[in-house]
This record gives structure tokens, sequence and C-alpha cells, in this order.
């Protein structure tokens, strides 16, 4: 059978590509062998034409593995998400039960936290205490430990009900690791403010991380403006301080030094020697022993006198 060219060279692509069928093949061969201008053509398209390469499907088995590889991909991002969820709903537990427990994130945080307690020590009942006037609390400042795991924050508290203004002094911590870096109070101590006196002190010293370390500090409350500085001796070391804008300055120590010996707390006796002094330093009060009787008994202590 004759076919026309244009016939034969509609089909030789088809034959080059491999998809033509049997007898259009065959007729296409055939008919290159009798016309040498279709020939001359079938030679230059198989030079044009790349023959289409074939692409396997994927088999089961391949399919399997990438469907696989997305479940395990999409397993591993809902147990990362599941496992930090947890973590934050841990965490912000944990904020909450401190937080009820009294813990806060700063030692002033802490320190008004204490100072309800503080407050209801200076009246014989709770009622009494549910039914005073509103304190005025003035903060004057926060002294840390060397490794800030420990503070004491000092505060005044003036009771309008009883015309009495106290200088208390709040121990705080954040070494239990439980306290996800919170402060927790730890302790106080409360000292009634010198009226007659310009310059009255308070301190105290506590432990922390389970009794492996001693915190202890000594301040100063200034109500006289003279006062420009203060000087004493307290661990046969010397300090000199400069009250702030407050009137209030202070210093951190070790109850234990290096060698883990007791040095002892600020009012043990430990304070002998002190004065304060105005801006030309003249001593306008200096540390003394004084004795008084509390409830039928002679105290001995060293306390600030006007020289």
């Amino acid at each position: 059978m004759k076919y026309d060219h244009d016939i034969i060279r509609d089909l030789m692509p088809l034959c080059i590509d491999g998809i033509a069928s049997e007898k259009s093949s065959e007729a296409v061969e055939k008919h290159i062998t009798e016309c040498s201008d279709c020939k001359k053509e079938w030679e230059q398209m198989k030079k044009n034409i790349n023959p289409c390469e074939y692409v396997p499907l994927l088999d089961d088995t391949v399919k399997y593995k990438e469907t696989a590889k997305r479940i395990r991909k999409r397993n591993r991002w809902i147990l990362l998400k599941v496992t930090c969820a947890t973590l934050i709903a841990v965490f912000i537990l944990g904020i909450i039960g401190n937080y009820i427990d009294g813990a806060r994130f700063t030692p002033k945080g802490s320190a008004k936290a204490e100072i309800k307690e503080v407050l209801l020590d200076t009246y014989e009942t709770p009622e009494q205490a549910k039914n005073a006037s509103k304190p005025d609390i003035t903060f004057l400042g926060t002294i840390k430990s060397p490794d800030k795991k420990a503070a004491a924050t000092y505060a005044l508290i003036y009771q309008p009900d009883k015309n009495e203004t106290f200088f208390v002094s709040c121990d705080s911590d954040r070494s239990d690791l439980l306290r996800m870096g919170m402060w927790i109070g730890c302790g106080w101590s409360l000292g009634e403010l010198n009226k007659d006196i310009g310059i009255t002190m308070n301190g105290g010293a506590f432990d922390y991380e389970n009794g492996a370390k001693w915190f202890g500090s000594v301040a100063f409350c200034v109500t006289d403006e003279n006062i420009k500085k203060i000087s004493f001796t307290m661990n046969e070391q010397t300090y000199e301080l400069t009250p702030d804008e407050k009137g209030f300055c202070g210093i951190g120590y070790d109850v234990y030094n290096q060698n883990r010996q007791y040095v002892g707390l600020p009012f043990n006796g430990k304070i002998s020697e002190g004065t304060a002094t105005d801006e030309n330093g003249r001593v306008l009060y200096s540390i003394q022993q004084v004795t008084e009787n509390f409830a039928g008994k002679d105290v001995t202590y060293y306390d600030w006198v006007k020289s």
C-alpha cells in the first residue's frame, strides 16, 4: 500500500518515540527504503528528537516508605508540641502554686507578702489587726548575698492607730529549684524606730540552700538629716556607709568565714564600736553599751547614743 509522504512524515515522530503502532512503524520503515527524500527527513528527525524517557511508576514498597516517612514526621511534630505544652503547663502550675505559698518574683515582692504576717504579730488578736487602720509602708532597700540567692529587704511600717513606726527586715531566698527562681520569705526582724535618736539599726542572719550557706545583714535607718556618714566595726572589720535619700544604708556579710568558722550575728557583741558624723566629721551619735530592764531582768546590749 502506498502512503502519502505527509502521512509518513506525521508518523515519524511517533515511531522515533516508540509509541506508534506496529503497522504504522512497518509502513514508515518500508516507505523510507523506497523514498530517498523521506529517508533524509527520517534521519534528520532522529537527530532532532530525543526519544521519551520511560519513568516507571512507584511500586507499592516505595509508596509505603514515602507515606511512613510523612507519618513519622507528623508524629514527631505532634510529640514536640505535646511535650512543650506539658512543660509550659507544669511551669505555669508551679508558678501559681508558689505564688499561693507566698513566693514572688523579687525580694521586694516577697517582703510585701511577708509584711502581712509581720503586722499580725503587732496586734494581740486577729480581729484587732483586721479592724486596724491601713499601715503606711516605705521600702528602703534590699541587700543581696554575693551569689544573688539570698536577700534582706528593709522597710518602714507606720501604724496610724498605734502611732508607731517599725524598722523591719524581711529575709528571703531562691535557692530551692522547685521555687522556679522565685523568692520565698524565710524570716523577719522587727524593731521599733527610735524617735528620740536620729539613727536606728536592724539586722540578722539566716540559712539557705538547706543550711549549707548563711547570709547576714545589718542596716541603718537615719532620720537625723545632719548625719552624713556612719562608721562602725564588725567582726574586726571597719565599714563606712553613706545614707541615701531615704536615710538607708547597710551591708551584707557571711555568718561563717572562709574557714567555716562562726563569726556571729551583728548584735551579739559583734558591733561594739561606731559613730555617726555630720559633714564636718563631728560625732553626733556613737554606739555604746546600754542596759535596760525587760520583764524584771536587766539586759545589756549595744545601741546608738547621742554624743
